[in-house]
């Protein structure tokens, strides 16, 4: 069956598969963002702190699943293993619409500024790729505050003695303290640390549509009940929304043209880039 074609399709709608589809679309290019996984809702995820996406005894909650996502490990004897999405060893990320976004803990770092230039700080380390970035965290510094105030980032940096420069302070105050942080806080203070409101991908008052946290103690693992919760699945903007199509539990396997070159298709469909 051909289809309609489109300006880019974007494989995996996870955190950065939404991101570069939201920015194509609001530039006015068509866009279609196909997704392996499902697109989950809070009613699909029980609260058990065995079966979630940081703890897998009993199964991930956002995939993938274990019969279709092997992966083949190799130990230092050059045995190989079969590793399995819930097991030891698969080191997995959430396989759904939004993909770890979904379930994240929603800390928001930045890098800091000597991250940029390590073998500067550090010096030449003998057998190792340790290298300067060829941008600098000034060069990044714009988008970081762009991304920071369209996704929705609470907090206050000031206290961090070694927090880089910023253009913008984050959009939303921090979240209300709780119990303990009322007894850690003024503690750390005490020992002559320096405890700060970190960034957190999290509402701390109703920020682009989205209600604030509701304190709930499920969130590192878990979807968020009332979208408070930020990522590339809340991250949706009307204005782009006729540019962009979302195709969720498709898979994309490559084929080649007779001309060798590579394209990407589902089943008989063929999608292409132009």
């Amino acid at each position: 069956m051909a289809l309609k074609p489109v300006n880019a399709v974007i494989i995996g709608a996870g955190a950065g598969g939404g991101i570069v589809a939201q920015q194509l679309a609001e530039a006015g290019l068509s866009v279609v963002l196909i997704e392996r996984g499902r697109w989950y809702s809070p009613f699909d995820c029980r609260k058990d702190d065995l079966r979630n996406q940081r703890t897998s005894v009993l199964g991930n909650g956002f995939g993938p699943d274990d019969e279709r996502n092997p992966r083949v490990t190799v130990d230092l004897q050059r045995r190989e293993h079969i590793a399995r999405a819930s097991g030891p060893g698969y080191n997995n990320n959430a396989a759904c619409v939004g993909g770890g976004t979904l379930s994240y803990g929603a800390m928001a770092w930045r890098y800091m500024e000597k991250d940029f230039r390590m073998r500067s700080t550090y010096g030449h380390i003998a057998g190792s790729t340790l290298a300067d970035w060829p941008i600098s965290y000034q060069d990044l510094e714009p988008y970081y505050a762009k991304a920071e105030w369209e996704i929705g980032v609470s907090g206050n940096v000031s206290g961090d003695p070694f927090h880089a420069p910023r253009s913008r302070p984050l959009p939303m105050p921090p979240l209300p303290p709780n119990r303990e942080y009322d007894i850690l806080h003024p503690a750390a203070k005490r020992l002559g640390l320096h405890p700060f409101d970190i960034p957190m991908l999290r509402n701390s008052i109703p920020y682009n549509g989205r209600p604030a946290c509701m304190r709930c103690r499920w969130c590192v693992g878990f979807a968020c009940e009332v979208d408070a919760k930020c990522g590339t699945h809340t991250h949706r903007h009307s204005k782009s929304a006729r540019h962009k199509e979302l195709r969720a539990a498709h898979r994309v396997r490559s084929q080649r043209d007779p001309d060798q070159r590579a394209r990407p298709c589902h089943g008989s469909c063929v999608f292409r880039c132009q």
